[in-house]
């Protein structure tokens, strides 16, 4: 008995330990130099970060080197540099596997910005000039995907704020103004796009910081004003999708204010926002974000201090820390006499990866199974008659645990 105990116990403050530690883990330091208003995107099953500046307490530092970060290695590799030259505040959108960057400031004194543009080429490690953007140069705009079609706007001009759109076709090579953002121009905003939308919001307008959100949805050529992000406002933040939601966090008040370290996620089926646990490292602005399959990598940006730290988000752990209670596991006929049916309910947008495991009451592993959403049927008559314990787990953290009679 005290060693039923004992494994009961200790599965279920491993659980415990497991959801404390949140969905945030710290990777491979960035190996470039640290800095913010980086660029970041992926193309593939990679991911690519690089240009950016630093100004700290010396003179305003310029880069245009390019990093390939492996997630599969946990490594970072040196890429050609941008043909753009230095600049940092650049835009950056993907079409297929090819990375899009353009745009920014290319000074370390005054304000000299470009509407230049680039596209880079993973596989050759090459970057080519594409046609030069049709809006009037700026930096610090957003970019986002839809549809094979690449979309930049808003930003900073040497007229000011702007809301101005523009679209990129690749099989033209040419950018056509859509409608502008309805909102306040703006600058240093979030920019992705979950299905086929692009959505847009935050960032700082002429009157400060803001909270407002919007929806663009290309077909019509229409924005759409959607439920503000967080009871406070906020600029120089990040944004991504991951799994047909989007994602706000850190950034400050105003610039060089109050830096941040809240994360929101935007349910678009529901227009609604639910706050999760913090980003778990130290609160900043211009964080440098970008996603893939059911993850997201963040690092960088400064709070007075650059940073070359990068993190894994993993929003189906997100997903299971905000909703544990409610997701239900049945297990029946238990007692049983070998065909036993998981059922389990719930679980969002795990579709994979769920694995069930069954120990003996000595703690030894008997058996591990995959199961799925719904209902899961195994046929265990080949366990000896005895009482048993089983785990349901996400990527090695525990999520139901209970115990299960084989009585033959």
């Amino acid at each position: 008995m005290m060693k039923i105990l004992f494994l009961f116990a200790f599965i279920s403050i491993s659980s415990l330990q497991s959801f404390a530690a949140g969905a945030w883990e710290q990777k491979a330091d960035f190996l470039g130099i640290s800095r913010h208003r980086a660029t970041g995107i992926t193309a593939g099953n990679k991911a690519y970060v690089g240009l950016g500046h630093y100004n700290g307490a010396g003179p305003n530092i310029l880069f245009n080197d390019w990093w390939e970060y492996d997630p599969a290695t946990n490594a970072w590799t040196q890429k050609a540099d941008y043909l753009g030259g230095d600049c940092y505040h650049a835009a950056a959108f993907t079409i297929g596997n090819v990375c899009y960057v353009g745009t920014g400031r290319i000074s370390a004194f005054g304000n000299t910005l470009v509407k230049s543009f680039f596209k880079y080429d993973p596989a050759a490690n090459s970057w080519s000039s594409i046609a030069d953007f049709a809006g009037s140069a700026r930096r610090g705009a957003v970019a986002f995907t839809v549809n094979g079609k690449g979309y930049v706007g808003t930003g900073e001009t040497n007229s000011g704020r702007t809301k101005t759109f523009y679209e990129y076709d690749p099989t033209t090579d040419t950018w056509t103004q859509v409608t502008s953002l309805p909102g306040a121009g703006r600058t240093s905003a979030v920019g992705f796009s979950i299905g086929n939308s692009g959505f847009v919001g935050t960032g700082n307008t002429s009157s400060g910081s803001t909270n407002d959100f919007w929806e663009y949805k290309p077909s019509v050529d229409q924005w759409i004003q959607r439920a503000n992000c967080s009871p406070i406002t906020r600029q120089e933040a990040a944004g991504f999708e991951v799994n047909g939601k989007g994602y706000i966090l850190t950034g400050d008040d105003f610039s060089s204010g109050n830096n941040f370290k809240d994360m929101w996620e935007f349910e678009p089926a529901t227009n609604t926002w639910t706050q999760l646990a913090n980003f778990k490292g130290t609160a900043r602005r211009y964080l440098t974000v970008l996603s893939f399959g059911n993850y997201a990598y963040a690092g960088l940006g400064t709070n007075g201090t650059n940073f070359q730290d990068f993190w894994l988000f993993d929003a189906s752990l997100a997903y299971l820390q905000e909703n544990i209670d409610n997701i239900e596991l049945n297990v029946y006929p238990n007692p049983s006499r070998g065909n036993v049916n998981f059922k389990i309910e719930n679980i969002g947008n795990i579709l994979n990866d769920i694995e069930l495991t069954v120990y003996s009451t000595l703690g030894q592993k008997v058996t591990s199974e995959t199961i799925s959403s719904g209902t899961n049927q195994f046929d265990f008559s080949h366990l000896d008659n005895s009482t048993y314990f089983y785990t349901l787990s996400y990527d090695s953290t525990p999520i139901k645990t209970g115990k299960l009679i084989i009585q033959k």
